[in-house]
This record gives C-alpha cells, structure tokens and sequence, in this order.
C-alpha cells in the first residue's frame, strides 16, 4: 500500500532520499546517545516529497522522517554530515516501533546510508515566473555540495586575483595619499591664513544667508531622494499590479473552464479570482473619522439619537459600556429575561455602526465543537460548515466591516462542551487565533481526483476530435464521448456520469469554500446571550474568568424621562455611523500586571480581603483582563467610580454562588460578604446610578435579601 501511495511498483526497492539530522539524547546514568533521522524524504523516482498516507489531527504529529540506526551511516559518517541530501534503502519498522510512533508506516534504514550523487529530476522541478527561471532550495544546495570541489577552486583563483588587484591598487592609494598629504600641508596653511583674516571680521548677515542657503540646499537633497523612493515605490506597485493582473488572468482562465464543466458555480468563480464583495454606498453613512473626529463619546450620543428615530430605546451608559466591551475583544455575555433588549443590542448597534450582525441560536443538542464549527466528513469527502463558521469566514472576506457574532441563548446547552477549544483560541493576543478545521492532505486527494477526471475529458474530447466543447450539457448528448468517459472512469449505467459530476461539484464547492484553515477575522466580536432559568444552564467558572457578563434589568423600569432628555440634545438622526474594525480596538496584549497601579492594588484587595475567602476564584489573568477594560473605557470618559462599579456588575457579582453558613476559619462567608458590602459602600457610596444601569451596591443589597430568605444559600442567577 505504502509503494502503491509514493509511486512505486511492487517489484521495486523501495528507497528514499532525505536530509541527515543527527539526534542527540541524555541517557539516564549520563551518558549521551545518538541515533539518525532522514527528514523530508522525496522519491528516489522522480524526488517528489513524500508523505506517510494517513491521516491525523494535530495531536498524532506525525513526522516524515526515515529512523536510520548508528550501524548504517559507515566509515562515510563526515560525508554523510556535510551532504545536503542521502539516499537510503528502507522498510517497515517493527510493529512496536510503529505502534509507539503511532505510524502503521513507520521506516527505517535497511542498508548503508550513502550520499546522493543525482537528483532524479526533470524540468518540471524549475519553476518559471514571469522571464525568470527558479529551483527548490534543496535542489541548489545539492548541486553546491557536488560541486564544492570546483566552487572552492573557483573562489581561490577569484580570491587570489582579488588579493593581487587590491595590492596593486594599494600602492596607488599609498602614493595618491602622499601627493595628498602635500597637498593638504599648502592647504592647512592657506587655511591657516584665512582663518586669521576671518577672525578678524565679525559675524554679519552674510554668514547667516550662507548657512540658510546650506539648509536650503540639504532640504532639496532630501526632496530629491523622497521623489526618487516615490518613484521606485510607483514602478515596484505597478509591477506587482502587473504581476497580480497575470496571476487573476490565469485563475480566471482554468475557473471558466470549471465554469463551463458546471463543476463550480458563479459564487465559487468569484472566490478563485479574490473579486470582493460590495462595498455599501458611503453616502448612507457618516464617517466615524471625518464628521465626528474619531470621538467615542460623541459617537455614542450619535448611536442612541439613531436608534432613538427607529423606535429603539437603550441609554448612553449601556451603550458606552457595550462599545468599550466590544474594544476589549474579549468574549462579553449578555443576560437577562427575554425581551429585555440582548439581543436587539447586537443587532442595533451592528446597524448603527455599519456592520453586520449574525444571530446564531444555540440548540440543547450541542455536546462539542463540531456543533459550533462543524466537522470534515470523510465519506463525502467534504466539510460540514456550521452557520457560525460561514459567519467567520464571510467576515473574512470582509475585513474592514465589523462583524457582531451572536450566539443567542448560549446556555441552552452547556457552554464548557462546545465553547471552551474555542474560548481558549481566543486568550491568545499577540496573534490572530487561527482554526484548524481539517487536513490540507484532504484537499490535495480532491484535487488530484479532479485534475483526473479533467484529463481525462481532454484526452477523450481530443482523441473523437471534439476541439471545443461548449459544456457538460454537450458531454451529455453526445452519446459517443459520454460513452468514451464513462468507460474510461468505469461506470456501471447510464446516471453514473450524472451521479458523480454532482458528487465532483459539491465537493469542490466545499472545499472551495471552506479553508482547511482560518484565522479568526480581527473584526468579529462574539457575543453570547444567556437566559437563567430551570432549562438552561449556568455558566462554569472557565466560562465567567474569561467573559464580560452584562445583566439586562426589565426595559419597563428604565427612566424614560431621562432617556428622553438624553436624545432630544441631538437632532433626528436618520443616517448610522461607519465604523471600521480597527475602530472597535485591535487585538493587543492585555496590559502587564503592575502591583504598585492603583486599580491593580484595588482589585488585589477585593480578592485578597473578601472573594479568596469566599471561595470565588480570581486570578492574574481576571486582573488583567480588567485593567484592559479599564483602559478602553476612558475612550469613553468612563474612570474612576464608574469604571469600578462596572468591573463588579460584570466580573465580580457574576461569580458569587456559595452558602454563606459555611465558615471560613472562625468566621461565616456570610460575614465576608457583609465586610465586602461595607467596602463597595465606602467607595462608591456617593456613585449617582446612570440612567438605566444598575448600580453595584443595589445588586449586592439585593443578592443579601435573597440570600437571608433561603437560609443563606447565596446564588446572584436567581431571582
């Protein structure tokens, strides 16, 4: 099966051409041994790269490398170590070793390793582009190591009629430099003179004109070389234009063809020559940059009289807070009763700001994350996407739009099975989280399945004389060539050929459509809202270190007098905001932990003093994640009390579930949370509740009410 994979007939010995790395290992008692590996091992035919025909997620990692014991390298070791490439004869390891390598074609050396003296290669191994010609590296490095002798030969005859030029060019310098020290003697000395007659004179407006007219001149210098790399940019922009016009021509060309064969669609087309989605009309919008200046306070008051003149109604301070969360790129979760405004929020403020909203609900079925991403099914030989991933990938194909992902009653199944490898994509921050969704091996087997059957098509077509077809529909009819392709492809009855075109277009359609790989786009935002009740479930303590969780309270309670007041400031707005996504913050690093910043120290104190007692967890990373969010909501002018009293609403009240008889030491945790109701009423205290948000101290006044009426079982979900 292994030869049948790489190329070879049975009857052939099977060897293989690799790289020599030697591996060093630290035994037990101290010693040190060694053994050797063939990496990216190519056929000893034709020197293509090989790789074991199994497939494997990412924690098999299987290795193409060849295991080569000490006894095989010989008395040519040193030649071996200097070669770039080794050819060796090979077979199957023992089964103990496959088995521990999880490799069922696990190799190893048979015979003597020997230095390769010829690549088995042709000309489809150079590459041409545009009027250049090109080799693999590898390739080059073997041609140098055959012929080190001659290169080493050449670069002594170079170097010594280098050393002879540059003596003779010495002796020129030598006495060039002594008719310039002569020279220099009668200038020093006519300088000396000039000097003493200069400094007799002071210094007059003349100088000054000179050391402007110096200036001057630099200036233009320095014009000349910005108009010379302007240049250079223009010529290197047009040739990559150029280059980029060829490369879509050429997509182009074989797409039509797929186009024609009915094998692709006119969506699938678009894709292959990258031609982008619609940019919206900017004349529906106004510019975030251009007409409010960048100014995130204004822009909110902008967003709430918007949603105002389309009947929507939510505060400044929700706003403000939903757009500063949204910054953090963290995930944020919204909860509350349905109907409270969760997920009209997403969907406004999407519209408000030019971007787009996607609400996926969230089933009670859901048990992993094939449900949230989707799975590749091996029998269709295609992947199954998900609506959350066609959401990924759209926003992909459109960075500069901001993409709000909702995940709509996120609880209804448990969010630690089918969220969490997700989650824990999204705590990277110096990079772009990236999906692996299946193996890039998969689409070559499609491919080569495809280019297959389209040589086949073009050999038939050529060989009845057909020099053009106009499209499957024409295969279709004449009867000849169907009868032709369907012999040469083996099938059985007449709908063969129909069953399988439609097999051969849905998986090119998804795999043209679905990357083996993605980056999460940096300008999508997930958002999950959450409903508390006996069919849903609560959040886990995974789930709430690493969330933002904002509770709704019943929009019948707002003060609609003061919302009022706060819209009439603005005109009726009738056109929304154009946000890009580096309007809603870049994914950065969250901000180093420095004990000595004052919030940091705050935050210490609330977990030290009262959460660590009470059995709530709060660790560096919760630290961190807040100093972030404080930093973004000073774009907002929120600091101080308010920025305080939002990080307990959202990170601290959220992780309170204990029973407060149980004693910590000598003292209840009911008393602990007592002692941190005292602490937040010293700070903020005086904090005037905003306008349809809750206000610390209130929530934990009546989490205490409810907790006291059910014996002290302290639980911030129920109501």
């Amino acid at each position: 099966m292994l030869k049948e994979a790489w190329g070879y007939y049975p009857t052939d010995r099977l060897s293989v051409i690799g790289r020599l790395k030697k591996i060093n290992m630290q035994l037990k008692d101290g010693e040190t041994a060694h053994f050797y590996l063939l990496e990216d091992i190519r056929s000893a035919k034709d020197f293509t790269r090989l790789n074991y025909p199994i497939e494997h997620d990412a924690a098999t990692r299987i290795r193409n490398t060849v295991y080569v014991l000490e006894g095989y390298i010989g008395e040519v070791r040193n030649e071996l170590e200097m070669a770039p490439l080794c050819i060796a004869d090979v077979q199957l390891s023992s089964s103990t070793e496959r088995e521990k390598r999880r490799n069922p074609f696990a190799l190893e050396a048979c015979a003597d390793v020997r230095p390769l003296k010829e690549i088995p290669i042709d000309k489809t191994f150079i590459a041409q582009i545009d009027d250049g010609f090109y080799l693999e590296d590898l390739i080059v490095e073997h041609w140098k190591y055959k012929n080190r002798v001659e290169i080493a030969e050449a670069k002594r005859l170079d170097l010594a009629s280098f050393e002879a030029e540059h003596q003779e060019r010495e002796e020129k310098v030598r006495e060039k430099s002594l008719n310039l020290d002569q020279e220099l003697e009668v200038l020093e000395s006519k300088t000396d003179q000039k000097r003493s007659e200069l400094e007799s004179l002071s210094i007059d407006a003349s100088q000054i004109e000179d050391r402007m007219a110096t200036a001057n001149d630099l200036l233009d210098d320095k014009d000349n070389q910005l108009a010379t790399l302007s240049r250079e940019y223009q010529e290197l922009k047009q040739r990559m234009e150029s280059n980029l016009t060829k490369l879509t021509r050429f997509v182009r060309e074989k797409g039509e063809k797929l186009l024609k064969l009915e094998l692709i669609s006119e969506s699938d087309l678009a894709h292959l020559v990258g031609r982008q989605d619609e940019v919206a009309d900017p004349s529906g919008y106004l510019s975030f940059e251009e007409q409010l200046g960048g100014n995130y306070p204004d822009a909110v008051k902008h967003i709430q009289a918007y949603l105002r003149s389309n009947d929507i109604y939510y505060t400044r301070g929700v706003l403000g807070n939903f757009l500063a969360l949204l910054r953090t790129n963290d995930l944020i979760v919204l909860a509350g009763d349905s109907g409270s405004g969760k997920t009209n929020l997403v969907t406004s403020v999407a519209q408000a700001i030019g971007g787009k909203s996607v609400i996926i609900p969230v089933k009670p079925n859901w048990t992993s994350s094939e449900d949230l991403l989707g799975y590749y099914n091996p029998l269709e030989k295609k992947y199954i996407s998900t609506p959350f991933l066609d959401a990924l990938i759209d926003a992909s194909r459109q960075p500069d739009v901001p993409f709000l992902i909702c995940l709509d009653e996120m609880n209804l199944a448990r969010v630690e099975y089918y969220f969490a490898d997700f989650l824990s994509l999204l705590e990277g921050r110096s990079t772009l989280p990236e999906l692996y969704l299946y193996s890039d091996a998969e689409a070559s087997h499609t491919l080569s399945e495809f280019n297959t059957f389209l040589r086949l098509i073009n050999e038939i077509s050529e060989d009845l004389s057909r020099d053009e077809l106009s499209g499957y529909v024409e295969i279709l009819r004449d009867e000849e060539l169907n009868l032709a392709i369907s012999k040469a492809c083996g099938f059985q009855n007449s709908d063969s050929m129909l069953r399988y075109h439609s097999e051969l277009r849905r998986i090119l359609s998804s795999f043209l459509n679905t990357p083996s790989s993605l980056r999460i786009p940096d300008n999508v935002r997930i958002i999950g809202t959450i409903n508390v009740d006996e069919t849903t479930h609560y959040l886990s303590p995974k789930i709430l270190d690493r969330a933002h969780v904002v509770r709704f309270t019943n929009p019948l309670l707002f003060d609609w007098d003061e919302i009022e007041r706060e819209t009439t400031e603005l005109s009726d707005i009738q056109l929304p905001l154009k946000f890009t996504a580096a309007h809603l913050g870049e994914r950065k690093p969250y901000p180093r932990f420095d004990h000595s910043d004052e919030r940091a120290a705050l935050i210490i104190e609330i977990a030290r003093d009262y959460l660590d007692p009470m059995g709530i967890e709060f660790g560096l990373r919760t630290v961190r994640q807040a100093l972030n969010y404080f930093q973004e909501l000073e774009h907002f002018g929120i600091s101080g009390e308010e920025a305080l009293n939002s990080f307990i609403l959202q990170k601290v009240l959220p992780k309170m579930m204990f029973e407060g008889d149980r004693s910590v030491g000598d003292v209840n945790k009911k008393d602990y949370l007592m002692g941190f109701r005292q602490f937040v009423e010293r700070k903020l205290g005086g904090l005037s509740e905003s306008v349809g948000a809750s206000s610390s101290l209130d929530e934990l006044d009546r989490l205490i009410q409810r907790a006291e009426s059910n014996d002290w079982v302290v639980n911030y979900w129920t109501r």
